[in-house]
């Protein structure tokens, strides 16, 4: 029993919140949504503009259910920020306002005003421009150049853009071939400064003349029009091409349903209504497209077009990139491939000097060793035959240096092809068994001075060598000989360093001081080692085949006693 009573309880708590919300949701449904339209006020008329158009408005709140429209006059300024801070949800502007608000701010036209002459509709707008009736020297547009010009407003279309428009395709540049240009600020005062010659030419908008006339202030035998133009079913006088008529549009933040809504509702406007009639019109039409307007402002570079044809740098770069890309490399290949010429033709040249010097190398040689060697010859010859000890001592003097000379001649030969290679054919090998090998050559020379040769070669020590690196190892073996006393030791090692092979030939004899290690590995530099043989090339052959390796050499004292340590470091393989 208990149960059935909480149930019935909370049931008819369900029923009295959903009845509760039905009520609310109603009264909060019958709030209107308040839109506000932006009218265009020229001339300083806003409370005429809300005079004008409050019937509009009206009008569109009694067909568009839950909606309440609000007129808001607003001047030129004042019309892009609104629409530029979503202050207004519709708006009526002229032509050229209405298509840089489409372009700046994706406003969209939902229809056309429709203007009304002799109580009959007609489309379009243009401009007049006209001088007075007794202006003899003044009969066409062309006449125009020199002349004083009167418009309604720099940003009034019919009253001065769209007759702009129509001098600058017929040749005329108001800003450099018109005489002087100024503003009457309305329609009604330009007329009437042109009747009174406060200027040569005027234009006004279509429509103004034959309402001035109407209204008793002009004659229209007081003016001529120039230019003038005829249309069918246009009923006015004008000397321009006919343009969409001014715009009644939606800024682009309103829904789309009020926008179809106040659209259908414009469109049905009866013409005899008083919204119609307080606007001078039949109602509204379909909306035109309004592309010549925007060739016109291309054409004028005005509003969106204002730096039409001025790009900037960063502009023209990301429009054209791939000419820049072509371009550049066009440009990289002509330089590489320029570059590659001149390398060839240097590597030519090189190849031909080198070939040149190592002929002029080979017939050095060649002429200097066949002498030396007739020398060496019949000089061996004397000492063998003669018998007096003075004369033995110095035939061997001269056999001495002759050997000298032998030695410096195939030193000095080999060092000048070397000086010629910049590139060699490599091979990865046993360093190890190559230092191994070359010392095996010097075994008769190790026996002769009793000197011990002792090898620390554990494994494989591989690197891309070319053959001349054999020329290092025999040079450095053979220092260490003629600088070894007897009974000493010379050993050979090879230690990793890092991504190198260091290549190490120890000898114990006097050592080479500080002052001499610096030069060393030049050319004829030599420590100062009476007695002893050599060209004075070695070492210098020496660091010249490490320098094509893209190695290192270098000497230091024996960290065992006396003596000297050369090493070869040669990067691993």
């Amino acid at each position: 029993m208990l149960n059935k009573r909480k149930m019935r309880f909370f049931s008819g708590l369900i029923l009295f919140t959903v009845i509760l919300s039905s009520i609310f949701l109603s009264v909060v449904s019958c709030e209107p949504n308040i839109y506000k339209i932006g009218v265009l006020s020229v001339y300083g008329e806003k409370e005429n503009s809300i005079e004008l158009w409050t019937p509009t408005a009206d009008y569109l709140s009694e067909s568009i259910p839950n909606s309440d429209f609000e007129i808001i006059p607003l001047d030129y300024d004042d019309f892009v920020l609104a629409v530029s801070n979503d202050e207004i949800d519709f708006f009526y502007a002229n032509p050229m306002l209405y298509v840089e608000m489409e372009r700046s701010y994706g406003s969209s036209r939902i229809a056309t005003f429709q203007p009304m002459w002799n109580n009959s509709s007609y489309l379009g707008l243009g401009g007049v421009i006209f001088t007075r009736a007794d202006r003899a020297d003044i009969n066409s547009l062309q006449d125009m150049k020199g002349k004083s010009f009167m418009a309604v407003s720099e940003k009034s279309d019919g009253g001065f853009l769209i007759p702009m428009g129509e001098l600058l395709h017929d040749g005329i540049d108001y800003r450099s071939d018109i005489g002087s240009l100024t503003f009457g600020h309305t329609h009604d005062n330009v007329v009437l400064a042109i009747i009174n010659g406060y200027a040569d030419v005027g234009t006004v908008g279509t429509g103004t003349l034959e309402k001035m006339v109407l209204e008793g202030k002009i004659d229209m035998e007081d003016v001529k029009v120039l230019n003038q133009k005829e249309y069918e079913n246009y009923p006015l006088l004008v000397s321009t091409d006919i343009y969409p008529d001014w715009a009644f549009a939606k800024t682009s933040f309103t829904p789309d349903d009020i926008s179809k809504e106040v659209s259908i509702a414009l469109l049905m406007l009866p013409s005899n209504s008083t919204a119609a009639m307080d606007l001078d019109s039949t109602g509204w039409a379909v909306p035109e497209d309004y592309s010549s307007i925007d060739n016109l402002m291309r054409d004028l570079r005005i509003g969106p077009y204002i730096n039409y044809g001025m790009v900037p740098l960063a502009e023209v770069f990301i429009q054209h990139w791939y000419v820049f890309a072509l371009i550049f490399m066009l440009f990289v290949t002509v330089e590489v491939h320029s570059r590659l010429m001149v390398e060839r033709e240097k590597k030519l040249k090189l190849e031909a000097s080198n070939k040149l010097k190592d002929l002029f190398t080979d017939i050095m040689r060649h002429d200097l060793l066949n002498p030396a060697s007739v020398i060496k010859g019949f000089g061996n010859v004397l000492y063998v035959e003669e018998t007096d000890d003075e004369k033995k001592r110095k035939l061997q003097r001269i056999n001495d240096h002759t050997d000298h000379l032998i030695s410096m001649i195939g030193s000095a030969a080999k060092l000048a092809k070397l000086e010629s290679y910049e590139e060699l054919e490599f091979e990865v090998k046993d360093v190890g068994a190559i230092l191994r090998m070359v010392a095996d050559r010097f075994s008769p020379d190790f026996a002769v001075k009793d000197i011990k040769p002792v090898f620390n070669l554990k494994g494989e020590y591989l690197s891309s060598v070319n053959a001349t690196i054999e020329d290092v190892f025999s040079n450095l073996i053979s220092n260490a000989l003629k600088y070894s006393p007897s009974g000493t030791t010379i050993r050979f090692e090879i230690v990793s360093m890092d991504k190198n092979w260091k290549i190490k030939v120890a000898d114990q004899g006097d050592g080479i001081s500080d002052e001499n290690k610096i030069h060393i590995f030049e050319r004829f530099k030599r420590a100062d080692k009476k007695g002893i043989k050599g060209s004075g090339l070695g070492l210098a052959i020496v660091k010249r085949v490490v320098d094509i390796h893209n190695g290192s050499v270098g000497v230091e004292d024996n960290p065992n006693g006396k003596g000297s340590v050369f090493w070869v470091m040669l990067k691993k393989a």
